[in-house]
């Protein structure tokens, strides 16, 4: 007996030998094949590969470089995620093309060029994922000789992609993952309807491709305090002082490319630098919103048709309103000698700008007079401020399936709420005009004091009766009251202050399921017991919902 077991564990081990080696082979001349591909466009190396049992792929001090730029992309190691070891196997070694339901892409101890055109560090660090990192703290980015002055050791970054496909439904969910141990994390999720892969090569493919959500969740890890506290010190000032100092930098990075961000959209992000913790972005793009409006709407109603709400940890979400006014043109207006010598007339400067105490001077039209009469004026037009983006109309949210439990607190109320169709307006009820009391009903003057009005006139003041005390419709019940109350209509006061009423589909140690009825349909989320703050029993509840 324990020789038959022995002999088949030492199958079982040659086995899983000669397929670990089968699979060695087939993925190296793979990967062969694939470098011979990308030839034309760039080159790949890379020191050593390995291939697991459960499918995955590793490779090892990657190296790509551009043949056009000569931009070398450096990887300690890349791990390539496959479904499993038989479709590994069977896209080696039978050529088969097919995309699989699942694949990810792990990269570890990424190194970029040193310049991108398209990546400014002064916008985002790709190193520590922080944005904006050293704005109001200096023209150059952050070295390593400062980050040990913070007190900051940061791990090995790493990078992840990963999708998921489902052919019957069409949909796709891709999601990327930037981790920088010690300073932030970056999850970016979008999910996509009506993916077909097999139309990736066509014009139209764009036309046909909707986004159903996208979302952006940053994490702070105890990073933000220690480099304002740094600044604030090289500085010497004060640490509040270098935020109010690193707000403006940022309104000045923007200013030239004509973006103006929101007084709530500021205050949020003023949170997150002075307290750390998590911001959320979510869009949820109107129903009829594909991916080719990227490239032909303008960025204010780009914005507007996505639909954006921003969260700091679990307070109540906002809108993410930006204005985008036309970035200002490089001055290119002749100076005075050069203009007299290309149209032989004088030129008078205006001032475009006066005091704030000063009236403003009225502009004459321009005119146009020889050289030898003295004077000639020329008003440049005054530029249109852009209109601001709370004064635009919002897109209609969709009606979407009930949603899960989320990690997010009340991420999945935000998500269930804003897919319902909005309310519908009330109704405008006309009050009539209202009509001047006819001289005979005036008010008149006290009567003389010698009159015989005057024994009985006396001023009165009408007073109001005192107001009745506020009634309240519900009573506040605890938290250990819901678990018999199934079926009933209550009301959650969240710690933010945020008010959800519905039917109670269940309860227990975690937190609360609602089900929310709407004009344009029904939602049904969980809020965390650990986010309310006062349940309340409406008197009403015992009517149907």
């Amino acid at each position: 007996m324990w020789k038959l077991l022995r002999n088949l564990a030492l199958a079982a081990i040659l086995l899983a030998g000669a397929l670990k080696l089968l699979a060695w082979y087939a993925v190296g001349q793979d990967a062969q094949r694939v470098v011979a591909t990308l030839a034309p466009y760039a080159q790949v190396k890379y020191s050593g590969l390995s291939a697991g049992l459960d499918g995955g792929v590793g490779l090892n001090d990657v190296v790509v470089i551009r043949n056009a730029t000569h931009a070398q992309y450096q990887a300690d190691r890349v791990v390539l995620d496959s479904p499993g070891l038989l479709w590994l196997l069977k896209h080696a070694l039978l050529h088969d093309n097919t995309p699989p339901a699942q694949f990810g892409v792990s990269i570890r101890g990424l190194k970029l060029p040193a310049k991108l055109p398209w990546l400014d560090p002064h916008w985002l660090n790709p190193v520590t994922v922080v944005p904006f990192e050293s704005l109001g703290c200096g023209s150059a980015p952050f070295t390593s000789a400062d980050y040990a002055r913070m007190g900051v050791t940061g791990g090995t970054p790493t990078e992840r992609v990963e999708y998921h496909y489902d052919d019957a439904a069409k949909t796709l969910d891709l999601t990327l993952t930037l981790s920088a141990p010690a300073y932030a994390n970056l999850v970016l999720d979008a999910e996509f309807r009506r993916f077909d892969p097999r139309t990736l090569s066509s014009s139209a493919f764009l036309d046909t491709l909707h986004i159903d959500q996208l979302s952006a969740d940053y994490t702070d890890l105890d990073y933000l305090h220690r480099r304002n506290a740094f600044c604030a010190q090289r500085d010497g000032i004060a640490p509040p002082q270098f935020i109010q100092r690193h707000l403006d930098a940022v309104q000045d990075l923007l200013k030239p490319h004509g973006i103006v961000a929101s007084a709530e959209v500021l205050k949020l992000y003023r949170q997150l630098i002075e307290q750390g913790g998590q911001v959320s972005l979510l869009s949820l793009p109107s129903s009829n919103f594909s991916v080719a409006a990227w490239r032909t709407s303008t960025a204010d109603d780009l914005l507007r048709q996505l639909n954006v709400t921003a969260r700091y940890r679990d307070t109540p979400p906002v809108m993410f309103r930006l204005s985008f006014a036309p970035a200002p043109e490089p001055d290119t207006d002749l100076t005075v000698a050069e203009t007299q010598a290309a149209t032989g007339a004088a030129v008078v400067a205006v001032p475009t700008q006066t005091p704030a105490s000063a009236p403003t001077p009225v502009l004459p039209s321009p005119t146009t007079t020889p050289a030898n009469t003295g004077t000639a004026s020329a008003a440049k037009p005054l530029p249109i401020p852009a209109k601001p983006a709370s004064d635009m109309p919002s897109e209609a949210p969709r009606t979407s399936p009930p949603l899960s439990r989320d990690s997010l607190g009340l991420h999945g109320l935000d998500r269930a709420e804003a897919k319902l169709a909005p309310p519908p307006p009330p109704a405008r009820v006309e009050l009539p005009a209202i009509q001047a009391h006819p001289p005979e009903f005036a008010s008149s003057a006290p009567p003389a004091a010698n009159s015989t009005l005057a024994l009985v006139w006396k001023p009165t003041i009408e007073r109001l009766p005192e107001a009745a005390p506020e009634q309240h419709d519900y009573s506040v019940i605890d938290y250990a009251s819901l678990k018999g109350l199934q079926g009933r209509r209550v009301r959650l006061i969240t710690e933010g202050g945020k008010k959800v009423e519905g039917e109670l589909l269940a309860a227990d140690d975690s937190g609360v399921e609602l089900r929310v009825n709407r004009p344009g349909g029904d939602a049904q989320f969980v809020v965390p017991r650990s986010r309310i703050r006062q349940i309340q029993l409406p008197r009403y509840s015992s009517s149907p919902m």
